[in-house]
């Protein structure tokens, strides 16, 4: 018999930090065998409180990894494709996706435009799943090696220069921003990078006043950027988002904003870029 050739399959991973996961299943595991020594004491009975809780955390995390692939109904990639068409690019330029992570946005964003060139950002933090070269190993997969690349850098600093973009992307990123206290400052970074004319579409949880207070200051910002909102509604309007999906802890508080760039780039409060 013939040797089988084995297909390369692109890897995005999952939002989820899979860490979480089996800290709460640890957790829940052991809260649950504590609870089983209520014959040395009835006391451990009370071991049935956190083991509960855990458990039901380690299965809306579970949920939420299943409902982000392919099985549960792929609404990582519906999301991203919800993002790129609201950006559209099919105009001829480059675009950025900030906060890449694994490049599925990215790779949408290339499929989308293959006349230019998508680069795409992450810091890669330790925390997360996500590198470089499973990026760069995407992008090959699905055929759009040769119209991305990826760099190392700050969703608060990029190191780009003014209006460098006709398409600029995100997905959950800001919320993670660590550089600066007011997240709102890193989106101002982004459309100081987007040419005038362009486009920029992101999803995050705006809506959550622990993150980001209001959205009112979200438009504020992309208005000192020299920017106009176009469409801020919540993602659930856009896509019917199953449990847990929906719940405030997951992307109740998920919002799409699209942004056109009308004037000559602003300069965001503590932005050094000549």
């Amino acid at each position: 018999m013939g040797a089988t050739t084995r297909v390369e399959q692109a890897n995005y991973g999952t939002w989820i930090r899979v860490g979480r996961l089996r800290a709460f299943g640890v957790a829940s595991t052991l809260s649950g065998v504590g609870a089983c020594l209520t014959f040395v004491s009835a006391w451990f009975a009370l071991l049935l409180v956190p083991a509960a809780l855990f458990g039901y955390i380690a299965i809306v995390l579970a949920l939420t990894i299943w409902r982000l692939g392919p099985r549960g109904g792929d609404y990582r990639r519906r999301i991203h494709e919800l993002i790129v068409a609201k950006a559209s690019p099919e105009r001829a330029g480059d675009g950025l996706d900030v906060g890449c992570g694994s490049g599925g946005l990215a790779v949408v964003l290339a499929n989308a435009a293959p006349d230019g060139m998508t680069i795409g950002i992450d810091s890669w933090g330790k925390d997360w799943q996500y590198s470089r070269e499973q990026c760069e190993h995407n992008a090959r997969v699905e055929g759009v090696a040769g119209s991305t690349r990826f760099l190392r850098q700050s969703a608060a600093s990029l190191e780009f220069d003014d209006a460098s973009f006709d398409t600029v992307v995100s997905c959950l990123t800001f919320h993670e921003v660590r550089d600066v206290t007011d997240r709102t400052l890193a989106i101002g970074e982004a459309l100081r990078v987007l040419r005038p004319g362009g486009r920029y579409a992101f999803v995050d949880l705006f809506a959550d006043r622990g993150v980001f207070q209001s959205v009112e200051r979200v438009r504020e910002a992309i208005a000192r950027a020299g920017a106009e909102v176009d469409e801020i509604s919540r993602l659930d309007a856009h896509l019917n988002l199953p449990f847990p999906l929906n719940g405030a802890k997951v992307l109740g508080h998920a919002m799409l904003v699209v942004v056109t760039r009308r004037c000559g780039p602003g300069r965001p409060a503590g932005s050094h870029h000549s």
